[in-house]
């Protein structure tokens, strides 16, 4: 924002006003905002996940004219749980657990909760990505952690790297659990262990 606070600003209201018509349009409310954080509640894990995902498709197009330097990236965190009610704002260990998956996920990027994500995955033709449990800031237990992408956008990335020139890496893994058998190598000279 240094460079240019007034330039900045103007961009941002921009975008807020994007991600604010996406929340309505998926019968979300907005709860609290704070300089560039919004705090938004759904009534379904469906239509916060694909909001989210709408929302960064949106926010990633708005951002295609500018120079890199330029663009205003949103990180989203998606729990489903209790929350206490204080006037129109919320309270409570599921908004602190979205809080700390928003800040896990990768700047225009979407995190969800294990929680979230039993709820949504098989509704939603998305590709979840499993990032194990995380210990988070203020949390008792572990958090599964997920990301969310748009199954598109995972298909050109594999499409493009495999495509790639030269590419002798190997390919992505899997969305689903798999087993890769490699063979071992006795060097303990012992022929039993054969």
């Amino acid at each position: 924002m240094g460079a240019d606070e007034v330039g900045t600003l103007r961009e941002l209201t921009t975008r807020r006003v994007i991600l604010d018509d996406l929340i309505a349009s998926h019968r979300g409310r907005i709860a609290n905002t704070a300089g560039d954080s919004v705090l938004a509640a759904f009534d379904s894990a469906v239509d916060a996940v694909q909001c989210a995902v709408d929302a960064q498709a949106a926010l990633t197009k708005a951002n295609a004219g500018l120079s890199p330097e330029r663009h205003i990236n949103f990180r989203i965190g998606i729990h489903v749980g209790d929350v206490m009610v204080k006037g129109d704002d919320l309270f409570g260990d599921s908004i602190n657990i979205a809080a700390r998956l928003q800040a896990l996920a990768s700047a225009g990027g979407n995190c969800i909760s294990g929680v979230a994500y039993d709820q949504v995955r098989k509704i939603l033709p998305l590709v979840f990505t499993d990032l194990g449990s995380q210990q988070v800031k203020n949390i008792e237990e572990p958090v599964r952690v997920y990301s969310v992408t748009p199954l598109q956008a995972a298909t050109t990335d594999a499409a493009s790297f495999a495509a790639a020139p030269g590419s002798n890496s190997p390919l992505p893994l899997p969305d689903r659990p798999s087993i890769a058998v490699l063979p071992f190598q006795n060097m303990s000279g012992d022929p039993e262990q054969e």
